[in-house]
Formats: structure tokens, C-alpha cells, sequence
């Protein structure tokens, strides 16, 4: 194995410490593996790797062999980190791909068999994620994850145990094939979701039967009822008042608006009060009370969104709202495993539009 610095080194070299993608198949055939991240074989042209740099813009791949593995190298691009991509090409061998960006969002990933085996951010490594989220472990004896300096060599280093790549010299040396892909869509249902017992009732029923952009109103209706009952504020005075919002003259909206921002600019730092005084090993974290009053100061926010879009007319519906109540439905349980199906399907009906 490489060593992680020595790893981290060659990326500089490379220029890709900052953003990247690489993504290697034990026994994998090149071609097989092209097309699978959606570009054709016959459409290659030969580039060096110390060339990538230079396309920073553009889904361009590179593609070559080391001993045992076909490896796929992305800068600024991480089609190799992503299940439809991944799950595919495990049917053909092993596979493993390690991402990262400038703002340090990452991810390590395992694929065997057509699943996602183990799968998680380096920088929170205690966050498992697959179908057998412990696969990575033997694999990761010995590298230093806490490292930051050498965290991207590490995960490179992770690679090359899985897949038998080897980011050696001769391998940057080597023969490379650059090709232009197009974006493989994403699965309506992926891994963890297809078997959700969620699908076998209504709303979701219906959901999958219709799914397109007559159903992005239903769908944010039900994840804001299911986020105002996580924050405990589906009978609170502005709440209700916010789901008549439409009906409610301008004046009247205009002062709802004002209400809720203030009620979220007031429980943001009442929870950053409450986190202080509460003590460091409270578990399960979501429980504490801080974390309450914070989902509120969250739902507050997302209620007064809904307000302004109505202003300073009325305005067909609510905003689009998901992404603005995920830091809200933390911790376990039906009602988030349900607010997280919601989401799924909801862009997917979003794509659809």
C-alpha cells in the first residue's frame, strides 16, 4: 500500500487536493466501465493525468488500469461517489471511491455485489451508512482519519486496499483515456428505500402512482405537518395562522411574517443557552431540550418563508420548503424516517416537472 502522505503529495502534484473524484474496480473491463458512467468507449482520447488540472469545468473522466483495477479519476466532479454509479459497477468487481470538495464534504465508499456495502463522510467517520455498514473496518487498520493534513491520501490509501489499485508512479506515467460523460439519473428508490414498509400506505401510495409536479404541493404539506409535530408547534398560535396565510389580508401577513421571524431570531439563542448549560454527555443528543427549542427556531423560519411567498400577493401554494426543514427533523423515529421518504420522493416529482 501507498502511503497516505505519499498520496496526499501526489495530489498536489496533480493539483486535484482540492476537489476530486477516484473511483477504482477490482477486475473491471474499461469500456464496461466507461459506459457505465455514461460516456461511450469509442469517443476516448488519450490525456495525461497531470492534464486533468485543466479541465475543471465539464463531466470529462479519465480512465486507466492499475495492476487488477480500473481506475476512474474526476476533478471537481464526483459521478464516482454516487450509488447509480457505484452499484452498477460492483456487479463487475469490487469497487471503492473516495471524494472530496473545496468546502471538505467527502465520502468514502464500498461497493460489492450491486450494493452499496459501507459508505461514509471522512471527517465523521462514526456515521455509517450501507448493508453492511462495518466493511470498511478491516480495511481501514493502521490509516489515520484524524489526520487532516493527510486525510485524502488516507482515504486513496483505503482504495487501494479494497480494489488492489495502485497509485503508484508507473500508474501516473501510464496510458490514459479521457471521455465526456452525461450524468447517469438517479434512482427513484435507491438502497434503503425500495423495501420501506412507508410504501405499502397512503399518501405514499399515491405518491409513486402520480408522481410528477402535481404532487410537490401535497408533499410539502405533509413534511411541514410532519416538522411542525417534531418541533411541538402544530397548535401553536402562528403556526395555525400560517397555514391560512392565504386568506389573511396583506397587512395581516405582513405582521405574521414579522411574528415569526421574530419568534425564530428569539429561540436561537435560547437554545444556544440551553446547549450550554446541559451537560456533554446527553444521549441521545436530538433529546436534548436545546435541540427542541432549536427545531423550532428552524420551523419558525421555514413558517415565515411560507408567509413571504405570499406577499405581496397571494401566491399559489408553499415554497419550496425541504431542504429549509432538514436541520430540523433530526434523531430517530417514524415521523423523520417518514419527513426523509417525503424528501426523496419530493425531487424526484421536482426532476419530473
Amino acid at each position: 500500500m501507498t502511503s497516505p502522505q505519499h498520496l496526499q503529495g501526489l495530489l498536489a502534484d496533480l493539483g486535484l487536493e482540492q476537489a476530486a473524484t477516484f473511483t477504482a474496480v477490482h477486475g473491471g473491463d474499461e469500456d464496461a466501465v466507461i459506459r457505465l458512467f455514461g460516456g461511450n468507449p469509442e469517443q476516448c482520447r488519450p490525456l495525461r493525468l497531470e492534464e486533468l488540472r485543466e479541465h475543471y469545468d465539464g463531466d470529462l473522466i479519465l480512465v486507466s488500469r492499475s495492476g487488477p483495477a480500473v481506475i476512474v479519476v474526476e476533478n471537481n466532479n464526483y459521478q464516482g461517489s454516487r450509488q447509480e454509479v457505484l452499484r452498477p459497477l460492483s456487479r463487475h468487481g469490487r469497487t471503492a471511491s473516495v471524494y472530496w470538495n473545496v468546502n471538505a464534504v467527502s465520502q468514502l465508499s464500498l461497493a460489492e455485489d450491486g450494493l452499496i456495502s459501507s459508505t461514509f463522510e471522512m471527517l465523521a467517520p462514526e456515521d455509517i451508512f450501507g448493508a453492511r455498514p462495518d466493511a470498511w473496518q478491516p480495511l481501514l487498520q493502521g490509516l489515520n482519519l484524524e489526520d487532516n493534513d493527510n486525510l485524502w491520501g488516507a482515504g486513496l490509501a483505503a482504495v487501494e486496499r479494497a480494489t488492489g489499485a495502485r497509485f503508484g508512479n508507473s500508474w501516473v506515467r501510464g496510458p490514459h483515456r479521457a471521455v465526456e460523460i452525461t450524468r447517469v439519473p438517479e434512482y427513484l428508490l435507491g438502497q434503503g428505500l425500495i423495501d420501506s414498509p412507508l410504501l405499502k400506505r397512503e399518501p405514499f401510495l399515491s405518491y409513486l402512482a402520480g408522481l410528477g409536479p402535481s404532487l410537490l404541493q401535497p408533499m410539502r404539506r405533509h413534511a411541514l405537518d410532519l416538522a411542525l409535530a417534531h418541533a411541538h408547534l402544530r397548535e401553536h398560535p402562528l403556526a395555525v395562522a400560517t397555514l391560512t396565510a392565504a386568506t389573511l389580508a396583506p397587512d395581516a401577513r405582513v405582521r405574521l411574517r414579522e411574528d415569526l421571524t421574530a419568534a425564530h431570531d428569539q429561540a436561537l439563542p435560547r437554545a444556544r443557552a440551553l446547549l450550554i448549560g446541559e451537560p456533554e454527555d446527553f444521549e441521545p443528543e436530538w433529546e436534548r431540550p436545546s435541540h427542541l427549542v432549536f427545531r423550532q427556531a428552524i420551523v419558525f423560519g421555514v413558517l415565515a418563508q411560507c408567509v413571504a411567498a405570499h406577499l405581496p400577493t397571494q401566491a399559489d401554494g408553499l415554497p419550496d420548503i425541504l431542504s429549509s426543514l432538514v436541520t430540523a427533523m433530526t434523531g430517530d423515529g417514524a415521523r423523520v424516517e417518514e419527513f426523509w421518504m417525503v424528501q426523496h420522493l419530493h425531487n424526484a416529482a421536482r426532476r419530473a416537472a
